[in-house]
């Protein structure tokens, strides 16, 4: 048989001063994260300053709300440089969007941000791509549109939620630029 043992008072579990400096800590730097994370898109918007905003869609273009693609804008980059993102005048916000093509250009409808508007005449190029801006996708899973926006190229990126629209839209698209088969 076992004899009963008394009760033996146990140390406290908790040490409230180190786990209260340790949690300071982990708070401060993620503070200090947070804003070098804020400091450089604002540094980076400021390098941008010389990017001109996106002409404004014409006041009497007409759309069929029916024909419109729902997908993801990715964002824009510099051409050829699939990592450096737009960040002027809100080009750099990946989000929901809906692509309308038209005979004069195509029309990205974002939510949360004001419409992106490419006209025809700075289109130059339509490609499939795989990834832009940290974000991947398979093969030919991303819409790729380089285009003139004032003195640069930069390239915009978008992804069609059915893969069959997909592909029907980087079609469309190919046609609209003078150089791919396009009428300018």
């Amino acid at each position: 048989m076992s004899a009963l043992l008394p009760l033996a008072t146990s140390a406290p579990v908790t040490q409230w001063g180190p786990r209260l400096l340790l949690t300071l800590a982990t708070l401060l730097i993620l503070g200090l994260a947070v804003l070098g994370m804020w400091r450089g898109w604002r540094a980076r918007e400021a390098r941008q300053a010389d990017v001109p905003a996106p002409t404004p869609p014409p006041a009497d273009l007409v759309l069929d709300p029916a024909a419109a693609v729902p997908g993801l804008y990715v964002a824009t980059t510099t051409a050829g440089d699939l990592l450096d993102r737009i960040v002027a005048h809100g080009l750099g916000y990946r989000g929901r969007a809906s692509l309308s093509v038209t005979d004069r250009g195509l029309l990205l409808d974002r939510v949360g941000e004001s419409p992106l508007w490419i006209p025809r005449e700075a289109l130059r190029d339509v490609r499939l791509g795989s990834g832009q801006a940290q974000k991947a996708f398979e093969a030919g899973g991303l819409i790729l549109v380089q285009w003139q926006l004032g003195p640069r190229e930069v390239e915009t990126g978008f992804r069609a939620d059915d893969a069959e629209q997909h592909i029907a839209t980087a079609t469309a698209l190919r046609a609209l630029v003078p150089t791919a088969g396009g009428s300018a």
